[in-house]
């Protein structure tokens, strides 16, 4: 709308009787300025000589602090180079409260590990959207990282029957799973490794924990989810 506004259309089964469209109106700001550039190309495009074309679907959102409006358009893939398996590859453990990280050569063997904190997810001072907000900023640092250094990311199938199961004796994690931290978590890897063209590797997530305990986490004396991230990043490798 020319003040800035933006008019949304309500499906055509929820019409009045009269045949008469229901239409929701209202000031939408919008404060993710790559976002903004997107939707402003596209509209634009409408008006272009060869037009960019496609469909937005909105989503409205109803949230503790007011309501939200999401924007889904089509990214088109950057071009230039990707990351690959070539010189090793970066494995990641997603845990409740934070990201386990093993780098490694093309032969598997440790060049370095460390953790990655959510203070949000903790035990303590839980706050979910926080915790969520710096599950992404961490992310994007590490998809950042694998792109400077081309390696490619590998993550679990969080998916995995037997990965949940595993879950299980966690009641902690399992409270996380009911909250959806593990599908952001895995939605924020893919849409990252997109953008910064860093190709994801997901592998199965059976017993890592178990094969980080008997092998990496004896031989480099270093925590079961480090190792973890180890086996995920070998498992990337097609070593086991």
């Amino acid at each position: 709308m020319e003040d800035g506004s933006w008019q949304i259309g309500v499906l055509p089964v929820l019409k009045s009787e009269k045949g008469q469209d229901r239409i929701i109106t209202g000031p939408v700001n919008i404060t993710h300025t790559p976002g903004l550039e997107l939707l402003s190309q596209v509209f634009d495009g409408y008006e272009a000589d060869q037009p960019m074309k496609q469909a937005i679907s909105v989503r409205i959102l109803r949230r503790k602090k007011g309501y939200y409006v999401q924007f889904f358009l089509y990214l088109p893939k950057q071009d230039g180079w990707n990351t690959s398996s070539f010189e090793g590859v970066i494995g990641l453990d997603f845990n409740a409260d934070h990201i386990a990280l093993c780098e490694t050569d093309r032969k598997g063997n440790i060049i370095y590990a460390r953790r990655i904190g959510f203070p949000g997810l903790g035990r303590k001072n839980h706050n979910y959207d926080q915790g969520i907000d710096q599950m992404r900023t961490a992310i994007k640092k590490i998809t950042a990282e694998a792109r400077s250094k081309g390696k490619d990311l590998i993550i679990e199938d969080l998916d995995f029957s037997a990965k949940k199961s595993d879950l299980q004796k966690n009641k902690y994690y399992n409270r996380m799973i009911s909250q959806l931290a593990y599908s952001q978590y895995t939605q924020a890897v893919k849409r990252r490794c997109f953008k910064d063209n860093v190709d994801l590797k997901i592998v199965d997530p059976a017993y890592t924990s178990k094969k980080a305990e008997e092998t990496v986490c004896r031989e480099h004396g270093i925590n079961v989810h480090l190792g973890a991230a180890c086996i995920i990043a070998r498992r990337g490798l097609g070593l086991f």
